[in-house]
């Protein structure tokens, strides 16, 4: 009886070893971001020990999923953002309903924002051109699928990324060149789920997958292979976007901090 009782305190993933429950995962998620804000510029690397610091999307990610649990670093990076003069990515804030107009897709494009010594922040912006060839592309389909207001036109979004899933990750144009599935798109895809109405049901095990490729320090890897091989580091954008996912699906809610 006792066996059964420590047994059911956690979900078993794939792999066969005992993780973390949802709140859990997404609690610890949130305690490796502040422990990667840097107080000097009050903003988060990419990731442990980078000098690149993203304004979007990292940063703003991480003001989002931050502003209930630790609301003051959430203002710290704000307003760092605001330091920097750059106010809009026109891509990710998608997610929360703040583009005006973010369908058809346009080109993005990766700029500098300022170089120091020893950092460099940068930032992604919308450019005029629109985006070819992005209904190949499972994370762009799932955008879409949250960026569509008719609700018919948004489940078809769904349904094409749906076809996409191979049973371990999203196998589209970019993971079929790269050899490897990116981490992102099964948190995506758990945000776009709840957003239709009704909800989608995602593939089976996809939940399972997302909680597997979290990593001891908290945050969660890049990528990962078919055989569930973690592929390269924790890093903030991945981080986010899975607590944002997770959360949105299972229904779990940050806890404001003491």
């Amino acid at each position: 009886m006792a066996v059964a009782i420590v047994i059911g305190l956690f979900v078993v993933a794939p792999s066969g070893q005992a993780g973390s429950s949802p709140s859990d995962a997404t609690q610890k998620a949130r305690t490796f971001l502040v422990g990667m804000l840097d107080s000097n510029l009050g903003l988060l690397p990419e990731y442990r020990g980078a000098t690149v610091y993203w304004l979007y999307h990292d940063n703003y990610l991480a003001a989002k999923v931050l502003n209930i649990s630790h609301p003051k670093i959430a203002q710290t990076i704000r307003s760092a953002i605001d330091r920097e003069g750059v106010h809009k990515s026109g891509k990710i804030e998608i997610l929360f309903g703040e583009v005006e107009k973010p369908l058809p897709f346009h080109q993005y494009q990766l700029i500098d924002v300022r170089r120091t010594t020893n950092t460099v922040i940068r930032t992604e912006v919308v450019t005029g051109d629109f985006l070819d060839g992005w209904t190949q592309y499972a994370d762009l389909l799932l955008m879409a699928c949250i960026a569509e207001t008719n609700n018919p036109a948004a489940q078809k979004h769904w349904e094409a990324a749906m076809r996409l899933w191979d049973g371990q990750g999203f196998l589209d144009v970019a993971a079929k060149h790269d050899k490897r599935y990116s981490t992102y798109k099964l948190a995506l895809a758990l945000f776009a789920a709840s957003h239709l109405s009704p909800s989608a049901k995602p593939p089976e095990g996809l939940l399972e997958k997302l909680l597997s490729l979290q990593d001891d320090s908290g945050g969660w890897i890049t990528d990962y292979d078919a055989a569930g091989k973690k592929i390269g580091l924790a890093n903030v954008e991945t981080t986010c976007l899975s607590i944002l996912g997770i959360e949105a699906f299972t229904g779990c809610k940050a806890i404001p901090k003491q």
